[in-house]
C-alpha cells in the first residue's frame, strides 16, 4: 500500500489498568506446644488470591506463654511485590487479614510418694519420701506428705503441695502415691 493513497483518521482506545479488587487472604500461622515456660510466636503469614508472580512480605505478631490460647495477627506494614520486586500493594484494594491461633496445653508433671509397712504397734506410719517430676527449670513447689495408718489396714500415702513460683494451671497432676500398710 502507498501511504500518499490514504489518509488516516484515528480513533484510539483507552488502556485502563485499574486497583485489582480481588480478594486477597493474608493468614498469620497457627501454632501449639506443651507448656514449657517459654512463649510461643509464630511471625510466618501466608497469601492467597496473589497474581501469579506476585509475593508478600508480612510477619505476624501474637505471643502465648501460658496454658490457653490467643490470637496470632497479620501485622499492618505488609507489602506486596511484583516480580521485579516493586511495591505494588496500592494497587490491592481488597486485603484480608485472617488471624491464626496460638496455643499452649499443659505439662504433665507426676508427684510420688514412698511406700511403707510395718507391723501394728499402736503409732502412726509415715512416709516423708516424696518428689516431683517434669516441672519447668527454674520453677518449683514444696511438698509436704501429710499420709498417716494407725489402724491395720492401707492407705494413700498423700501430700500437700505449695505451687512456689510454678502456676498450677500451667499444669497437670499425676499422682503415684505410695501405700502405707500397718
Amino acid at each position: 500500500a502507498n501511504k500518499d493513497n490514504y489518509s488516516v483518521k484515528e480513533n484510539l482506545g483507552t488502556l485502563t489498568v485499574k486497583e485489582n479488587d480481588e480478594e486477597i487472604i493474608l493468614t498469620a500461622a497457627s501454632a501449639s506446644k506443651v507448656y514449657d515456660g517459654t512463649a510461643l510466636s509464630r511471625n510466618e503469614v501466608e497469601a492467597s488470591g496473589l497474581p501469579e508472580g506476585f509475593i508478600v512480605e508480612a510477619s505476624a505478631s501474637g505471643k502465648q506463654v501460658d496454658v490457653g490460647e490467643s490470637a496470632n495477627t497479620v501485622d499492618d506494614d505488609y507489602i506486596i511485590k511484583n516480580a521485579a520486586g516493586e511495591d505494588k500493594t496500592a494497587y490491592f484494594t481488597n486485603v484480608t487479614k485472617k488471624d491464626g491461633t496460638l496455643t499452649v496445653s499443659k505439662r504433665e508433671v507426676t508427684i510420688t510418694t514412698g511406700t511403707a509397712e510395718k507391723a501394728y504397734d499402736g503409732t502412726a506410719l509415715s512416709n516423708d519420701e516424696v518428689s516431683i517430676e517434669g516441672l519447668v527449670e527454674n520453677e518449683s513447689v514444696s511438698l509436704t506428705t501429710t499420709g498417716s495408718q494407725t489402724e491395720v489396714g492401707s492407705s494413700d500415702n498423700t501430700y500437700e503441695i505449695t505451687w512456689d513460683n510454678a502456676n498450677k494451671d500451667n499444669y497437670s497432676v499425676k499422682e503415684n502415691l505410695g501405700t502405707l500398710t500397718v
